[in-house]
């Protein structure tokens, strides 16, 4: 099943950004625990009481860079592995894929010299169910790009194609909008059929 919105109706980016501190905290906690350390003892590491790292394990607070680097100082960890990763480089590219290894069981596969990337078994699964709208969308480019006569139709082509990527998941959204009024509509014809007959019946009843 394809999720399109968050569970707040938020603009993704508000959504995001009211977030991070969850997800910061849950990291802190998640190395914290995995070196049996306590809160007290990474406070004390970083000049904070228990209380005020429970605070930021909780989300209520963010740290601050300095006081981020310090945690991962203290927890013996890339600054990197407490924030949310940026792929704009390689390190970062990395530590995104380390989240969604995590996060959704990506999976890395070789065959041969050939490296590859699978969410669970490949089929099953949320985030491929993402992915199969991705390369349907690839391949529907591909035809267009082939179909193409012109540089003009070329780039309008492209240009339609990095519109779908900027606006993700609108478009999908737009859709599944529009196929559950079908499913709604398609229920309410399905009980006035029902109702239909059985009136159709009463009336015959009251016939005999």
């Amino acid at each position: 099943m394809i999720l399109v919105n968050n569970p707040f109706g938020q603009d993704p980016m508000d959504f995001n950004e009211s977030t991070a501190a969850d997800r910061v905290g849950r990291r802190i906690r998640e190395i914290r625990e995995a070196q049996n350390m306590t809160q007290a003892e990474l406070g004390e590491k970083v000049g904070l009481n228990g209380d005020r790292v429970q605070k930021y394990e909780n989300g209520a607070r963010k740290p601050k860079s300095e006081l981020l680097k310090q945690f991962a100082n203290a927890l013996g960890v890339s600054t990197l592995a407490l924030t949310d990763p940026i792929v704009a480089n390689y390190f970062g590219a990395m530590y995104a894929l380390f989240e969604m290894e995590k996060r959704y069981d990506l999976k890395v596969k070789r065959d041969g010299a050939v490296l590859s990337l699978v969410f669970g078994n490949g089929f099953m699964g949320e985030m491929n169910s993402y992915i199969d709208e991705w390369e349907r969308e690839c391949r529907q480019v591909d035809i267009e790009l082939e179909a193409a006569t012109s540089e003009e139709e070329r780039a309008s082509v492209l240009h339609a194609y990095e519109m779908w990527k900027w606006n993700f998941p609108k478009d999908i959204a737009d859709r599944t909008e529009r196929d559950l009024k079908q499913l709604r509509k398609a229920k309410l014809e399905e009980q006035m059929k029902q109702l239909q007959k059985e009136l159709s019946d009463l009336n015959d009843e009251d016939n005999d």
